[in-house]
């Protein structure tokens, strides 16, 4: 228990004093709890750009391969007189353009049985047993009716076994006289999945075939094709058919340039919310001597300027003194306004897209032409031109332009990869059989802008000590960590120091008690002593 004391002699205000002292004692701890608030506020303006710069990955990702670039909408028209829908087509980015014309003769179904049985009540007791022998593809599976069982217990009972089927229990009747029935349907379409059902020879139970299995048949240009499924996802790369009901048309599948568009401003609106955080984070108002969180961070300082030169910049790897090829996003009608906002021109967008497709595709995806076969590169990757030779039967590549170092390629299956830790990390490329020693064809790789910003991003919120705002948040939690333990010990300083000066304040008021009772001492020794003399 601590000392308390006001000045009972001294006439001080000793505990407000003591306030005062330990409130100028206090400043540090004062300052170190400030600085462990900004890191908060820090932490929290890091995890705001982290979850900025992801949704920009993923943005980007829809748009840095040429698989993910490409968009194809498939459209189907019916020469069904009653204009009924034939089927229904979902594209996919790898599909190609083309048109097919397509004549359904036939869905595929699933076999499909009911009960006889005139059964008025589905929970009363059938009043037999045995077992049910269901056959489907040629695989048996027995089915056991007990002895008090009811029509929803033998639903129930086909349900859990293995048997790739579903039971139902439907009325038939009327809710005044009911008749249910038992439906069994396969689990799956097509003549291979034919079911048979056996019933036991004791069993009330009688089944009856409603609907065989049977496969779809159609003809594509003429060609006989044969489905188990009326979802057809094998015949057309990348392309699903939904057949629907029978007859003809034509399907027609072409380049889907709104959905390009569409990805592209998500690209650029996701860019945009990054860009615009930074620029808050790096504003000072000198008038309120106000400024970001992150004021003069070099990371977000590194952040903004690679994902602004990725952007603005030429496409790494695409010569842009070449004034007939497309080489930065500005000349398709994607630049910066003068807030820095990344905008896009519809119309010059659909233009490009249109007049020059594949060069367009590659201001945003890697790409290769030249002695080998591009297979795919990543953001790791130098784009430029590249002399190429064989030596020592290994592939090697030489940067035009560059230090002059020859780079090798681990080959494999006819594939060559680049090193990791080189600049052609992240490079496929399909050679075959290396032939013998001696240069070859130059070499062109580009990698593109969305493949460029998806690798920036990945790299910026890794969760590793490679990631940049991973390093951030650990530098601001090893802080924190300091202040917490530095606070501790000057709050224990200043739990001493209070007791101290509690107890000096104890001392001055018993040392002026002493006084104050020598001082009552002398006078009295004075007053006797002066009616001594009277």
């Amino acid at each position: 228990m601590g000392l308390s004391v006001d000045g009972l002699l001294s006439g001080l205000d000793t505990t407000s004093i003591i306030a005062q002292l330990m409130a100028l004692e206090r400043r540090p701890v004062q300052l170190k709890e400030l600085e462990q608030a900004t890191l908060a506020d820090k932490r929290t303006a890091w995890q705001e750009i982290n979850t900025k710069l992801l949704a920009l990955e993923t943005a980007s990702q829809k748009l840095n391969t040429a698989g993910e670039f490409n968009s194809y909408s498939g459209v189907f028209s019916s020469n069904n007189s009653s204009g009924g829908s034939v089927l229904s087509v979902t594209a996919g980015s790898n599909a190609s353009q083309g048109s097919y014309d397509i004549v359904v003769s036939q869905l595929a179904t699933a076999e499909k049985y009911v009960t006889t049985n005139s059964i008025s009540d589905n929970t009363a007791d059938l009043g037999t047993s045995g077992t049910i022998r269901i056959n489907v593809g040629g695989t048996d599976y027995d089915i056991t009716v007990a002895s008090g069982d009811s029509l929803n217990d033998v639903k129930t009972a086909v349900n859990a076994s293995a048997a790739p089927v579903n039971a139902t229990v439907i009325n038939a009747g009327t809710s005044t006289s009911p008749d249910y029935k038992l439906v069994i349907t396969g689990d799956s379409s097509g003549s291979a999945n034919a079911v048979t059902i056996t019933e036991p020879v004791d069993t009330s139970l009688v089944f009856s075939n409603t609907q065989d299995a049977q496969d779809a048949t159609l003809t594509l240009d003429g060609i006989s094709i044969t489905k188990d499924s009326n979802s057809v996802t094998d015949l057309i790369a990348d392309v699903t058919l939904s057949l629907e009901t029978i007859g003809s048309g034509t399907v027609t599948f072409s380049t889907d340039y709104s959905g390009i568009i569409a990805n592209v401003q998500s690209f650029a609106d996701a860019y945009n919310e990054v860009m615009d955080y930074i620029k808050k984070e790096f504003t000072y108002n000198p008038d309120l001597n106000e400024k970001g969180t992150l004021f003069g961070n070099n990371s977000l300082r590194t952040i903004q300027n690679q994902l602004r030169t990725a952007v603005t910049g030429s496409v790494s790897g695409i010569d842009s003194s070449d004034s007939s090829k497309l080489a930065f996003l500005s000349q398709v009608g994607i630049k910066t306004d003068e807030l820095g906002q990344l905008v896009i021109d519809q119309s010059t967008f659909t233009d490009a897209l249109k007049d020059r497709f594949t060069e367009t595709r590659a201001l945003f995806t890697p790409s290769g032409s030249g002695a080998y076969t591009f297979v795919s590169a990543t953001g790791s990757t130098q784009g430029g031109t590249y002399n190429t030779q064989i030596s020592g039967g290994v592939l090697q590549l030489q940067l035009v332009g560059g230090d002059g170092t020859w780079l090798s390629l681990d080959t494999s299956s006819g594939y060559a990869t680049g090193q990791t830790g080189t600049a052609l990390e992240g490079l496929i490329l399909e050679v075959g059989a290396l032939g013998a020693d001696g240069s070859g064809a130059q070499m062109r790789i580009a990698v593109g802008a969305a493949e460029q910003v998806s690798f920036f991003t990945a790299t910026f919120t890794e969760y590793s000590d490679s990631g940049l705002i991973f390093n951030e948040n650990d530098s601001i939690d090893k802080r924190d960590k300091e202040l917490r333990k530095q606070i501790d010990d000057l709050e224990v300083r200043l739990a001493k120091k209070e007791e101290d000066l509690k107890s000096k304040f104890v001392n001055l008021e018993v040392l002026l008690a002493k006084l104050t009772s020598q001082q009552s001492y002398l006078d009295s020794q004075l007053s006797n002593l002066s009616k001594g003399w009277g």
